[in-house]
């Protein structure tokens, strides 16, 4: 009987890929266990969602303390392990791997990899030697990996939410009242916002509130958002929120989205075929994660000191409807179906 463990945690980049494939064979009526850390989000996020949860007490490689945990954590997997005798396990980056994938080589349980970005991360780089299969979101990963190692990579996507896929344009332009000859722009930073993309559509508000053909939906960050709506005398039909809960909804009916380049941004832009304006982070591999789509023609990529020329980037583009189904093509040409749903039937189950 199959058993699946799941190892993930730390970032939602990380937790929600996990999610979308359990989520997929749990539906197979297979047994699940997510095992993490007592420190981060997936403490909370994975029992929330009805999995079951384990959770070690490791913390990021940066001290002796933390080196000791890590082997204590280790040793404990490995007895958790033996105990539950999952037949596969399969890992999702970063240091809460560690114990569960060094414990499934001591006890030889096959184990797979998934990596969310276009720059393999430290741990997947430790282990990928050893997986039966490593499911990589972008094929450019490719590029850094030997020749002998290659058979070993399947090009899936990212597992997105299950919100991203069967969505329709105008029926969702027609829930949000938005008109046929209306543009809309989407601007989202990320769940705590980016204030130079902030800064930026401030500076440029009256020449996007002024253009009656423009709808803006702007989310600030939480943390952000009354530093940015103080300033804003007239919203005119602009929708300004600290965080948009409907984002798959507002990605299907934008005909434009400016935001940063977090992994599971660019596969939910492939996946709608979107045209986007990319202001990467300038650290956590995110201007690589935006090269795939620049690349293929389907964005343009800003620095954080140019996002005013970002905002005006998009201004220009959104008013070109030749230009934005240029760019949309060219985004779907990358597209590789329901990635969780090719990663379960890869993993053989």
């Amino acid at each position: 009987m199959e058993k699946v463990v799941f190892t993930t945690g730390g970032t939602g980049g990380h937790i929600y890929p996990a999610l979308s494939i359990a989520k997929k064979i749990r539906e197979k009526n297979i047994d699940t266990l997510f095992i993490g850390t007592k420190h981060r989000m997936e403490k909370d996020i994975v029992p929330r969602e009805n999995f079951r949860f384990i959770g070690l007490d490791i913390l990021p490689l940066r001290s002796l303390k933390s080196i000791f945990k890590m082997i204590a954590a280790t040793i404990s997997t490995i007895k958790l392990l033996k105990k539950e005798k999952p037949t596969k396990i399969i890992a999702f980056g970063n240091y809460i791997t560690i114990p569960v994938l060094v414990a499934s080589n001591v006890l030889k349980i096959p184990y797979y990899l998934q990596e969310q970005n276009h720059t393999m991360g430290q741990a997947n780089k430790w282990f990928y030697k050893g997986a039966k299969k490593v499911f990589i979101a972008f094929g450019n990963t490719l590029d850094r990996i030997k020749d002998k190692y290659k058979n070993k990579f399947v090009v899936t996507g990212n597992p997105l939410r299950e919100e991203f896929y069967g969505k329709e344009r105008q029926e969702e332009r027609r829930k949000l009242n938005i008109k046929d000859d209306e543009r809309v722009i989407l601007v989202i930073g990320g769940s705590l916002g980016a204030k130079n993309i902030n800064e930026a559509i401030l500076k440029k508000w009256k020449t996007i509130t002024e253009d009656k053909r423009i709808r803006l939906f702007w989310a600030t960050g939480k943390d952000n958002y009354e530093a940015s709506t103080c300033k804003i005398k007239e919203f005119g039909t602009a929708v300004v929120e600290p965080y948009f809960e409907n984002v798959p909804e507002l990605m299907t009916a934008a005909d434009i989205v400016i935001c940063r380049a977090g992994a599971s941004t660019i596969s939910e832009l492939i996946q709608l075929e979107k045209p986007s304006i990319l202001i990467p982070y300038d650290f956590v591999g995110q201007k690589e994660n935006a090269d795939v789509l620049e690349y293929v023609n389907g964005a343009k990529i800003f620095t954080n000191e140019t996002a005013e020329n970002a905002v005006d980037e998009a201004l220009s583009i959104v008013r070109q409807a030749s230009m934005l189904e240029f760019m949309s093509e060219n985004v779907k040409s990358l597209k590789k179906g329901n990635s969780a749903e090719i990663i379960v039937k890869e993993m053989g189950l």
